[in-house]
């Protein structure tokens, strides 16, 4: 964005002279915007700055000049962005659910900020006091991202105390194993609690999942048994779910896993019933198991595995 692209309005009241004119200039680089006063009176310095201006301005006062210039200790780049956002607010990213508690985004080009370019906007928006919704609908930018960007949206998330967007980041960091990541990678992360808090959920949703897996049985309590081959199908199941149990990682899919035993049953209307039916109550039972930081009981401990 260039002063070309920043409409021009009056610093004060319009005279016959023609209304005077604003302009913002960086101190770095020396490019000057010209503003519009109302439009950016929106932003709270500004608006408090203008106030103080004024104050005390009587009619016997000395005219103003007509050309005003604020000098801002801000790049080009940051004086660009901060105005665009100002003129130009950003719109929420569009969702599937509008109404759901927790949204889910349409990841469309073009419809998301990307995250890179968020945190400064944020900055700026913060520091120069812009508007609740704009800061909102940044913070809903963030959020759509998590899916792309989960671990620095994560990192970014923790650092600036943004609870919601935090957890939604930690359901896109269940695979691959936190073990898996480079030092370099994990280090984004700032604080030991932050990422003791993703630790806490992959162990707890591994504890989980092992627990789900060995109580759950092809013929529960006799239910549904096949007579002709209830030992072979039994055994097979055991032999499958305590190999699974050793390899369980925070997003692995124990249903999935345990379906493919479909192959190695007996084309037994009666055993593949009873392996579809023990395959639903697992992929039940895993759907309730948290899979976001904010849903892992506080009173669950490392040591309780």
């Amino acid at each position: 964005m260039t002063s070309e692209n920043i409409s021009g309005t009056s610093y004060a009241d319009s005279s016959t002279c023609g209304p005077p004119k604003f302009h913002v200039r960086s101190l770095p680089d020396g490019t000057e915007f010209q503003v519009s006063r109302h439009v950016i009176e929106t932003c709270e310095v500004f608006r408090n700055m203008f106030a103080c201006c004024d104050h005390g301005v009587g009619d016997n006062d000395m005219p103003r000049p007509q050309e005003a210039v604020l000098h801002l200790d801000e790049t080009e780049h940051a004086l660009a962005t901060l105005f665009r956002l100002i003129q130009e607010p950003p719109e929420p990213p569009p969702t599937e659910n509008p109404d759901g508690a927790r949204p889910r985004f349409k990841l469309h080009a073009g419809s998301i900020i990307p995250f890179p370019v968020l945190p400064s906007m944020l900055h700026l928006a913060d520091k120069y006091g812009l508007p609740e919704t704009i800061i909102c609908s940044l913070h809903l930018h963030v959020q759509a991202n998590a899916s792309i960007n989960p671990l620095p949206v994560y990192a970014y998330a923790t650092a600036h105390n943004l609870p919601k967007i935090a957890a939604e980041a930690s359901a896109h960091l269940l695979h691959p194993p936190l073990s898996s990541y480079t030092k370099e990678d994990i280090q984004i992360i700032p604080t030991v609690t932050a990422y003791h808090e993703l630790l806490r959920l992959h162990e707890y949703r591994k504890y989980k999942l092992r627990d789900i897996l060995l109580n759950e049985d092809i013929f529960p309590h006799g239910y549904g048994t096949c007579p002709v081959h209830k030992q072979w199908a039994t055994q097979l199941w055991e032999q499958k779910r305590v190999y699974l149990a050793t390899q369980i990682e925070a997003a692995t899919d124990i249903a999935g896993e345990m379906r493919d035993l479909a192959a190695q049953l007996p084309s037994c209307p009666l055993c593949q019933k009873a392996l579809t039916a023990a395959v639903d109550m697992l992929q039940y039972k895993c759907r309730r198991v948290a899979r976001t930081v904010d849903y892992v009981p506080q009173g669950y401990w490392l040591d309780a595995i």
